[in-house]
C-alpha cells in the first residue's frame, strides 16, 4: 500500500517539473556536480552566491545516486531536462522512503491500521506529497528527521541523535528546537543516561561538523561552515524579516490547517482514542510554537511536523473503521462518513491547489517554447538573457539545453540598455508589450510568444466546476528582427575577390563559393 505514495510524488512531479527560486542552489548546484564535475570555476554559486551560503553535502549525496542514471541518458543523448526530473525523482524516492520508515515504525506501535490510514490521508494531502521532490533546504532535511522520529518511537537513541546532528548542523539549523526537546524528554524520563548522550552527542557533533566545515570550504572557496553562517544570519541578525513577515499564530490558523487539509479536524479525536499520540504531539506543537517566534514564517519551514498530526488523524479514522458494525450504528455512520468524505475533499484541494502550481512555473515554460521554436538552430551562436521574473520561476542550467548558445542571467540590466539589446534572444517578465520595459524593444524586436502564468482562482456557481484558475501574461519571448549570421558579409568578400581575381580557375571557384553562401542566405531569409 505505500507504493501510493511513491506513485503520488511522481505524479507532481511530472506535471510541475521547473522548480523556483527556494530550490536554486540546490538544484544549481547537482547540475554542476554531473556535468562541470570538478570544474569548480564553472559552477552557478560563484556567479550567484545567494545571501547566504548552502552547503554542498545534500546535492553530493543525490547526485552520487543518480550519476549512473544521468550518464546513461548523456550517452543517448537525452535532453538535460529528462536529468532534472531524474535527481529530483530520486529526491522523491528518498523522502518518500523516509516516510514508509516513520509508517513501520507508527505501525509498530499503534498498529497496521492506523498506519495504512496515515498512507491514505498523506496522499490525499496536497504539500507533503508536492514538495517531497523539490530541492529545499528543508527537503533535504526532511529524511533525517522522519529517521529521528522513528528512532525516538523505537527506542534507538544513538541513531536519534546522530540524525538529528546531521540535520541540525547541516541543513536546518532550527531544527535543534524540535528534535532538542525529544532528545531532553528522553533525558528527563530517564529513558536516555545523561552520560551515554553527551558522549554519542559530542562524538556526532563533532564528526558532522567536521564533514561540513572540510567539504563545504572546498567547494565555496574560503573557510565555511554555512549553516552557522545562515543560523547566524535568521535568528541574531533577524535579516530573514526582510523577506516578509506574519502573525506570531501564522503557523497554527494558516499554514497547518492548509498542510493537513480536512484532516485538522480529526487530530483532537486521536487524541482522544488514544493517548499514546500525545506523546508525539507535544514535542510537535512546542516546536511550532516556540519557532513561531521568528517573524518570517513560510509553510516549508515546518513541514516536517504533517506526519505527526497525520497520526493523530490516522488513529481516528482507524478508531471509526475498527467499530463500524457495533450498535449505535447511527452515530458510527456519521463518522465513518466523515472520514471517508474528508478525504474526498482532501483530494478536491489537491487538485485545486496542483492546477494553481501547474500554472505557476513561466520561466520554465518559456525556456521550453524558445528551445521548441529555435529547434533547427541549436547549433547557432545565439545569445540568451533571462530575466529575473524567469530565473526565479523555472530556469536552471538543466533547462539550458543548447551547448552553442550563450545564457546570461546578469542583473541590474537598465530595459534597452546596449547590452541587452546585444543579445539575440530576450525573456523579459512583463504583462503587456505596451509595458514601459518592453517599449524599447518595439521597433528592434519581434514577439516569438507570450507565456501566461497564474494569476487567482474564481468562483462562479453557475459553471462546472465552479472554480477556475485564472492566468494573465507574464512573460515575452523576444528575438531580434534581423540577426547578423555573417553570410551577408562573406558574399561581398567573395564578391570583392571575384572581380580581382585573374585566374579563371579560381574565379569559377569562387563563383560556386557565392552560389552556395547565396543559398544559404535565402535559407535564413525563408526562415525569418
Amino acid at each position: 500500500m505505500d507504493k501510493i505514495l511513491y506513485i503520488v510524488s511522481a505524479t507532481h512531479l511530472v506535471l510541475c517539473p521547473f522548480t523556483k527560486v527556494e530550490e536554486s542552489f540546490n538544484i544549481q548546484a547537482m547540475h554542476d556536480i554531473l556535468y562541470s564535475k570538478t570544474n569548480l570555476s564553472q559552477y552557478d554559486h560563484l556567479e550567484f552566491p545567494g545571501v547566504v551560503p548552502r552547503t554542498f553535502l545534500g546535492p553530493l549525496f543525490i547526485s552520487m545516486l543518480s550519476l549512473p542514471f544521468v550518464s546513461v541518458l548523456q550517452y543517448f543523448q537525452f535532453s538535460k531536462m529528462f536529468s532534472q526530473l531524474l535527481v529530483r525523482a530520486v529526491l522523491s524516492i528518498v523522502v518518500v522512503t523516509s516516510i514508509k520508515y516513520f509508517i513501520k515504525s507508527i505501525a509498530k506501535v499503534f498498529g497496521n491500521g492506523v498506519g495504512n490510514w496515515f498512507i491514505i490521508l498523506t496522499a490525499s494531502q496536497y504539500h507533503l506529497m508536492f514538495y517531497s521532490s523539490r530541492p529545499l533546504p528543508n527537503i533535504m532535511a526532511f529524511p533525517l528527521v522522519m529517521v529521528a522520529l522513528s528512532s525516538w518511537i523505537r527506542g534507538k537513541h544513538t541513531l536519534l541523535i546522530w540524525s538529528s546532528a546531521i540535520a541540525v548542523l547541516i541543513f536546518r539549523s532550527e531544527l535543534v528546537i524540535y528534535l532538542g526537546i525529544i532528545i531532553l524528554m528522553e533525558l528527563l524520563y530517564k529513558r536516555l543516561k545523561l552520560f551515554r548522550g553527551l558522549k554519542i552527542g559530542f562524538l556526532a557533533a563533532a564528526t558532522v561538523l567536521s564533514a561540513s566545515i572540510v567539504i563545504d570550504s572546498i567547494f565555496w572557496g574560503r573557510p565555511v561552515w554555512p549553516e552557522g553562517e545562515v543560523l547566524w544570519f535568521n535568528t541574531v541578525l533577524n535579516r530573514s524579516s526582510e523577506w516578509g513577515t506574519t502573525p506570531f499564530l501564522w503557523y497554527f490558523y494558516s499554514a497547518i490547517p492548509r498542510g493537513v487539509a480536512f484532516s485538522i479536524l480529526l487530530i483532537p479525536f486521536g487524541v482522544i482514542y488514544d493517548v499514546r499520540v500525545t506523546r508525539l504531539l507535544i514535542p510537535t506543537l512546542m516546536f511550532v510554537l516556540i519557532y513561531s517566534i521568528l517573524p518570517h514564517k513560510e509553510l516549508r519551514f515546518i513541514i516536517y511536523v504533517f506526519p505527526v498530526l497525520n497520526v493523530s488523524a490516522a488513529t481516528c479514522c482507524n478508531r471509526v473503521w475498527r467499530t463500524r458494525f457495533r450498535p449505535k450504528g447511527f452515530k458510527n455512520l456519521i463518522a465513518l462518513v466523515f472520514c471517508v468524505g474528508h478525504i474526498i475533499g482532501n483530494l478536491a484541494f489537491t487538485v485545486i491547489l496542483l492546477s494553481a502550481a501547474i500554472k505557476n512555473y513561466p520561466g520554465g515554460h518559456a525556456m521550453t517554447l524558445l528551445h521548441t521554436f529555435e529547434y533547427n538552430h541549436l547549433d547557432a551562436n545565439y545569445t540568451i538573457h533571462i530575466d529575473n521574473l524567469a530565473a526565479q520561476t523555472g530556469v536552471t542550467r538543466f533547462t539550458q539545453l543548447s551547448d552553442h548558445w550563450m545564457y546570461s542571467k546578469k542583473e541590474n540590466l537598465k530595459p534597452g540598455c546596449e547590452e541587452l539589446m546585444s543579445f539575440t534572444h530576450l525573456i523579459v517578465g512583463s504583462s503587456s508589450r505596451d509595458n514601459e520595459e518592453m517599449l524599447h524593444y518595439r521597433n528592434t524586436h519581434g514577439v516569438m510568444s507570450t507565456v501566461p502564468g497564474f494569476s487567482h482562482i474564481s468562483f462562479n456557481y453557475n459553471t462546472f466546476p465552479p472554480l477556475k484558475i485564472k492566468t494573465k501574461t507574464q512573460i515575452f519571448l523576444l528575438k531580434k528582427k534581423y540577426i547578423k549570421s555573417g553570410v551577408k558579409q562573406n558574399i561581398k568578400k567573395i564578391v570583392e575577390e571575384f572581380k580581382n581575381e585573374q585566374d579563371p580557375e579560381k574565379k569559377i571557384d569562387l563563383n560556386l563559393d557565392l552560389l552556395d553562401k547565396s543559398t544559404k542566405r535565402n535559407k535564413i531569409s525563408k526562415n525569418k
